[in-house]
């Protein structure tokens, strides 16, 4: 059934009606045949049959009535009105024998040479009847009643009997025609019920089969395909798609396959431009040549959102740069939206660097101008800043203490007090200072 599953549906659909309409065609006609055949019977029956049985049990009625009436006749011998009357009711009589026998030969179906045979009998037999007939009523007419008697006693009544049989022969044969005939037309009708409940049953079966056929060749891939979609949606990329079909179906699948491989090889080349930028390629960009339409764009958008977020990297390594070898000259970017904090974080920067520099300038200019008494002010500090400028003050309170120690010596040679002494704990350039000056002072004192 593979060809079949790999039929366009459209295609499928057209064979099952096709085949479901050809079926019904067969069946509809062989309807009309077998009841075109029922009705030739039913009208053989009708037309043929029938109405000879009718005709010649209508002729052996009145042939009946008539050898009643030759006979009633002959016992009225003398009386004329009687006569009469009988030989209108034998004329009568005998023109609707004629009138029988002619609807008879009128009948149009065509005569076997079996019952031609047999109406030939007939009316060898009829014609010999009615000429003992008109013997009889030629001896009534020549009032010789003796003779009549005589001819209807003997020649009369044999033929009339012979003729009966012929009659009965031949009524027989198309009454058992008849029922030949209605029997067959009832076979015939009970076959061509059985054939058209068969055949409806058959018309369902495989409309049945094929529209489970369909159902099922659409049914279960479409199914696959919704499975395949939602394995997308969820993320899961691993899923076996069988695109063996090549029906709309199975070039959905196909489709979605190639959507899959499109979206894991995507997959695959962020993954490749995230390790290549851990291990420090940070020019890496993806090649969207293998991508088409919107995929190409993603690709595009991903290289241009990644290279707008190094290039913001790289411009604050290059202010820091630059802030790093003192120079505060330069300004962050002014970036939008939730990178301004980047902006601020510089800006902050660069005033805390520029806050401790102008700290140290003062400082070092009063310290130029010999004024060893200001301080930084600490508290505006934090961390390291707070630290740095907690030993600038320490620098400017050690410095002040010491040039005071040095000042209150020299005070004190110049009053002539020789026996003063520099005995601070000092360090450096002024422990020297002070070993100078103690020395100094005891050279005068020598």
């Amino acid at each position: 059934m593979t060809w079949f599953q790999n039929l366009p549906i459209a295609r499928k659909l057209a064979m099952a009606f096709t085949v479901t309409t050809a079926l019904t065609l067969l069946l509809g006609g062989f309807s009309l045949w077998r009841l075109n055949v029922g009705n030739d019977q039913m009208r053989d029956v009708n037309e043929n049959w029938m109405p000879a049985v009718q005709h010649l049990g209508e002729m052996r009625a009145q042939l009946g009535e008539f050898r009643t009436f030759e006979q009633a006749q002959l016992t009225k011998q003398g009386d004329a009105a009687e006569l009469a009357d009988y030989d209108k009711r034998l004329a009568d009589t005998r023109k609707l024998i004629e009138a029988e026998e002619a609807g008879y030969n009128a009948i149009p179906a065509e005569s076997s040479p079996e019952e031609l045979a047999l109406y030939e009998k007939v009316e060898a037999a009829r014609a010999a009847y009615f000429g003992a007939h008109d013997r009889i009523a030629a001896a009534i007419a020549a009032d010789d009643f003796e003779t009549a008697k005589a001819i209807s006693g003997s020649d009369s009544r044999k033929l009339r009997r012979d003729l009966f049989d012929h009659l009965k022969t031949l009524s027989q044969y198309n009454v058992d025609n008849l029922a030949t005939n209605v029997t067959a037309s009832r076979k015939a009708h009970e076959r061509t019920v059985m054939a058209m409940v068969g055949g409806l049953v058959l018309v369902l079966a495989l409309a049945g089969l094929l529209g489970w056929s369909i159902s099922r060749s659409i049914a279960m891939p479409v199914a696959e395909a919704v499975r395949v979609a939602n394995d997308v949606a969820a993320g899961k990329l691993d899923g076996k798609i069988d695109t063996s079909r090549s029906d709309e179906v199975g070039q959905l699948l196909t489709a979605m396959q190639r959507m899959q491989h499109q979206v894991v090889a995507l997959i695959a080349a962020l993954a490749e431009m995230t390790r290549r930028h851990d291990e420090g390629q940070i020019s890496f960009r993806i090649d969207d040549s293998g991508f088409p339409g919107d995929y190409g764009r993603m690709v595009r958008d991903t290289n241009t959102l990644v290279a707008s977020h190094i290039e913001v990297k790289m411009r604050l390594a290059e202010v820091m740069q630059r802030y790093s070898i003192g120079d505060l000259s330069m300004d962050m970017d002014r970036l939008p939206g939730e990178k301004a904090v980047l902006t601020e974080t510089m800006d902050a920067t660069k005033a805390s660097l520029s806050a401790i520099n102008a700290e140290i300038k003062r400082l070092a200019r009063a310290a130029s101008s010999g004024d060893f008494s200001q301080r930084g002010d600490v508290d505006k500090y934090q961390y390291d800043f707070r630290d740095m400028v907690a030993g600038l003050n320490q620098l400017m309170e050690t410095t002040d203490n010491n040039l005071g120690e040095v000042s209150e010596l020299l005070r004190a040679i110049a009053r002539g007090d020789l026996t003063a002494r520099m005995e601070g704990d000092f360090h450096g350039v002024f422990a020297t200072m002070r070993d100078d000056a103690n020395a100094t002072v005891a050279q005068l004192t020598d």
